[in-house]
């Protein structure tokens, strides 16, 4: 494996801590509402719908929107934007943790998770992949599943291949629980306010991500001191 390789799975490692964050925060501080991903809020937006619960269809609606919207953002963003979208993808997230720091229990549930709505898509297009893998950094069933599956063939086969994949998708799946216990403990001492904590995982990542741009952040050294003098 070479050292670029080894870099940008640091550097996804260090995003799913994001994810994983912001994971166990919505959940643990808004009712169990998962603000990473959109499954659970179809199945709900379908039951409500058959339940008559119009008031709570309306918010979910707004989140299925906000979700929607987050990955617009990201295609126009890929032809409007000339900056490398893992930074856009920082910047945004640690945006949205000012918001709802700022605004942690504004209006209701739904309502206070709308800046994770969008942020999350943004990252998930942003770090889909690292070191040749295609891995999702906001959640985790399809990872488990190629965890999974790669140590079973790595087992029974011995292929060395599989069972690079399978420590790349474990140590994902690490990287991602690691930011929800962060979340959990922090939401135990701080309530809402812990999201302030996700600083953490987004400083480690930002130092992750320099650290692979590190011949370009050299150059760019370089010409600003050649500049000022």
């Amino acid at each position: 494996m070479n050292e670029k390789a080894s870099r940008q799975k640091l550097l996804h490692y260090a995003v799913s801590t994001i994810g994983g964050f912001m994971g166990g925060y919505a959940i643990f501080n808004h009712c169990d509402f998962f603000g990473n991903a959109q499954t659970a809020n179809l199945i709900h937006i379908v039951c409500k719908i058959f339940s008559a619960d119009f008031s709570a269809l309306a918010f979910l609606v707004l989140a299925l929107i906000t979700y929607i919207l987050g990955n617009v953002f990201y295609v126009l963003a890929e032809r409007l934007i000339k900056h490398d979208l893992r930074l856009i993808s920082l910047i945004m997230t640690s945006c949205a943790v000012v918001v709802i720091g700022l605004f942690p229990n504004i209006a209701n549930h739904y309502i206070a998770v709308l800046p994770i709505l969008f942020v999350m898509p943004i990252q998930w297009n942003a770090y889909r992949t690292a070191g040749g893998y295609v891995s999702a950094t906001i959640f985790s069933s399809n990872n488990l599943r190629i965890a999974v599956m790669s140590l079973t063939r790595y087992i029974i086969d011995r292929d060395k291949k599989q069972g690079e994949q399978a420590r790349f998708y474990w140590l994902t799946l690490l990287s991602f629980h690691s930011g929800v216990a962060l979340a959990c403990v922090a939401s135990v001492f701080l309530g809402t306010m812990s999201v302030w904590f996700c600083f953490v995982p987004i400083a480690l990542s930002l130092a992750a991500y320099l650290w692979l741009k590190e011949r370009q952040v050299k150059r760019l050294a370089v010409r600003y001191i050649l500049k000022r003098a």
